[in-house]
This record gives C-alpha cells, structure tokens and sequence, in this order.
C-alpha cells in the first residue's frame, strides 16, 4: 500500500512539472500514547484534567519530507510530527500548528522539543495533527528562512500532504475539513499558509476556518516601526535573524558583513546563526537597542529608499493584503513588547475593508506580555474549532456538551444570561477559571439543582471545575 500510494504522489507531481512535494522520505511512529500517557502530558503542562476530551489513544509520527527550497523549485526537505488518532475513527479533520521563533536547530518538534504536546491534545480529540519544524529547523538541510512567507507556507503545506499518504497508507479516512493555528512566527505562517492555499492550491484544500496569533503580519509597517525605533526591545536578535534570513534568500541586503554591521558585531553575530545557538545566546550579544548594530550609512540608505532591497524584501513578507473566503479569527494581546498589536489592527482592517465576511478580532487579555498570551490564544482557538469541526465522536466536551461523569448537567451552555444551572442529584462545590487557569470566581458550593451567578464573567470561554466527593471535572462554558 505505502508503494502504490508514494508511486501514485510521483506520478502526480511529475505530470504537473514539479517534484513531489509532499512525498515522504522518512515516517517512524516514535510514540504510542494510551490515555493516561495523554492525561499525564495535559498535567505536566499545566492543564486542568478535563480541559480537552482525551477521546483517542494517539500515535506520534516523526517525518521528514521533500518540499521546495526557498526559491520555489529546488527541492529539499523539511521535518516535523504528525499525531494520528487511534482506535474506531472515522472520518477526521486536518490541523496544522505553526510554531513561533526558534533559532536552534535541535529545538524543534523532530526533537520532541518545544510544544509538542500541543499535537498530542489536539490529535486525541479526533483531529490529524501536523507540526512542520519549517526550512533550516529540525532535520532539514541549511539556515532557516526565518519570517519568510513562501517556504513557510510550502512547509506547512507539504506537511499536510505527508499527512495525507500516512492516512492513505494505514486506510484512515479524512473529511475535507482544514484549520491552522500558530503565534507569533507561527502567526505570520498561518496568513501565509491559508493565503497559498486559498489562491494557488483551491484544487486540493480548503481552509475550513484560521487562527492566527500575534503575529509581524505588516513587517514593512508596524512591526519594522517596533523594532527599529531607537528603544530598547526585548528580543533584539530577531533583527539579525531576519537580516540573515532575508539575505540568504533575496542575495542583495548587502555586499559584505562590514557594509552593514559595525564591529564587533559584524564578528560576532553570525556564528550565533549556525543554528547550534539559542535566542537566549543571540540576544545576549545584542545592544538593546536593535538598530544600533547598524552602519549609519546602510540605515540611511534604508529609511530614505523605498526601493532598498531589505524595505522590498519585507514588503515581500508582508501577509495581510488578501481577502479570505474562511473564518478568521486574530487572536492579540495589547501589551505585547515583541510583535505590536498594530499588526493585528491593520491586517483585519484592510481584510474588512476589502470585502471579508468573516472576521473576528479578540484581545485576550490587555496587560499580559507575548509569552503569557500564547496558551490562551492557542487554547481559545482550538476551543473555536471544536465548534465547526466534525469529529469522529459525540463524547467530545464542547459547545453543545451537557452530561457529566461525575452526574450533573449545566444549562444553559453557551450561556447567554448570567445565571448557569446545575441539573445535580448532590451537593457540588464549583469554581469557575479562565483558560490559563487563574481563579475567576471562588469555590462556592451548590445545592441540589442550584445555580451559579457569573456576572462580572468576560464574554470568552471559561472553565468550570467541579467537585464531588472526590472526583473532580472541568468542562467547557461559553459566556456569550
């Protein structure tokens, strides 16, 4: 079966001119994970037990992959994981999650590094879960492309179709449904992704909804205003990072190191963007002041240039100047020091503006910086998902979820007043928690079919943790 179905992608890619992309070079099952595999991860991470649905034993796939270089034709390949559901599926949904920054090369999803179990909890819900390392991370050849559009999108895509020839393979069956999520980097990457897809590749996917999170989606705009303005930023090594990402791939950002970096920097940076450094090591050997790294007369050149290459090549990059047919919805925190919230207000603007239907803008939380934003923002819209996505079981917790292990139902959900019921034959002791898992209303106890006033609630998803003796359950509500 796996040779028909490798056969079959040639065939297919080589009528079309191209290489195959998608095809898979390497596909071990690394990890078997049965449920309490699956409740011990949600733990160790933080989560509620009873968060997630853990409906599937989940088997973890470690892929290498052909794809294309950055110039669109050259092929290469790429790394990640993809979690397959396990046991009586049926027909299932696709998910891809596009990770944020990463500079080292080992500290990838191939590695099992980073937030891999992010694939775990999606996939035991009853999704197909990929997690693409991109160009130049995890096992793939050379540097990577950092906060280029096209390789990320051509990663995330192929991941996708490595998806489909594993499913294929082993005769499990995928719905047409479609949904990306990512932060930061992993923002900027959805646009890029749910772009190429709704105008180049309409013939094989269709984006069902997205979820992009903070991300640079207007980088010759708001995000270039952030980082180089003459004030400290907190995460000075991306600049370098980009330049030598855009170097790489466009060849004219300079002619020499010296033409652009003052010393020491043009004798320092570099080494730190092998790909055997850490973010924490780059920005170390940063000013605090990105810009400064610069010679005055290459930053001259760039703000009074419009046509300069880099102002070009971050033009290039920008993500947000399209209008999507899906269901969009930004997630953003006010606060964040790293990618300004004016990415987020810009890019739905100009895609309202321009005709969008389907739309939604959330600030999660106006005080929190970029790292205490991701979880809510990836939890929120995998939450969002569950709403749209035909899964293979009933027993998912999600919006239209009532019963209760531990016997009671809660009604109304979503709710739409300020008072939710409890149908329970016992007394219960209730509290009620955001996603991040901070205390919003205090344990109060419940009678006997009693009722909880959640007035001052934000409209949202929150968490509503129950306890009976000495069982406890955590479910889902809908504030609207």
């Amino acid at each position: 079966m796996k040779k028909l179905v490798a056969i079959f992608a040639l065939l297919v890619f080589s009528f079309s001119g191209l290489f195959a992309q998608g095809t898979l070079v390497e596909d071990t099952i690394i990890l078997h994970l049965n449920y309490q595999d699956i409740d011990d991860l949600l733990v160790q991470n933080g989560l509620p037990t009873g968060l997630l649905p853990v409906n599937f034993e989940v088997d973890v796939h470690r892929v290498i992959y052909n794809t294309p270089d950055v110039d669109g034709t050259t092929p290469t390949t790429a790394s990640g994981l993809i979690f397959i559901p396990t046991g009586d599926t049926c027909q299932m949904p696709l998910m891809a999650y596009l990770h944020g920054t990463k500079l080292k090369k080992n500290s990838t999803f191939y590695y099992l590094n980073g937030e891999w179990f992010l694939g775990v909890l999606t996939a035991t819900t009853g999704y197909v879960m990929c997690l693409p390392d991109y160009l130049g991370l995890g096992a793939s050849p050379g540097i990577h492309p950092y906060q280029h559009a096209q390789s990320e999108a051509t990663a995330s895509v192929d991941i996708l179709r490595s998806a489909r020839i594993i499913c294929a393979e082993e005769q499990l069956q995928l719905n047409d449904q479609l949904f990306l999520v990512g932060y930061s980097q992993g923002g900027h990457s959805v646009m890029a992704t749910h772009r190429m897809i709704q105008e180049e590749l309409s013939n094989e996917f269709t984006v069902t909804a997205s979820a992009p999170g903070s991300g640079p989606y207007d980088m010759s705009g708001a995000q270039l205003d952030m980082v180089a303005s003459f004030d400290p930023y907190s995460e000075p090594g991306y600049l370098p990072y980009l330049i030598q990402s855009y170097q790489h791939v466009y060849g004219n950002l300079y002619d020499s190191i010296q033409q652009i970096y003052i010393p020491p920097y043009d004798q320092t940076l570099l080494p730190l963007l092998d790909g055997n450094s850490n973010m924490g090591d780059l920005n170390a050997a940063m000013p605090s002041v990105p810009r400064n790294i610069f010679q005055q007369a290459y930053q001259d050149a760039f703000f009074s240039d419009p046509q300069h290459p880099a102002q070009i090549a971050l033009r290039d990059n920008d993500v947000f100047e399209w209008v999507p047919d899906a269901p969009v919805m930004f997630n953003y925190c006010r606060s964040d020091e790293q990618v300004t919230y004016l990415n987020t207000i810009v890019a739905s603007e100009y895609m309202i503006n321009n005709g969008a239907t389907s739309i939604q803008v959330v600030e999660r939380d106006s005080v929190i910086g970029h790292y205490a934003c991701a979880e809510p923002s990836i939890i929120f819209s995998k939450f969002w998902f569950d709403t749209m996505a035909e899964l293979c079981t009933e027993s998912v917790v999600g919006i239209n979820e009532a019963a209760s292990n531990i016997g009671f139902l809660i009604y109304p959900n979503p709710a739409k007043r300020e008072v939710i019921h409890f149908s329970n034959k016992d007394q219960i002791t209730v509290r009620v928690l955001d996603v991040s898992g901070r205390e919003l209303i205090v344990s109060q106890q419940i009678p006997v079919n009693g009722s909880l006033n959640l007035a001052g609630i934000r409209k949202g998803i929150v968490l509503v943790e129950i306890t009976q003796d000495e069982m406890v359950s955590t479910k889902r509500l809908i504030v609207q």
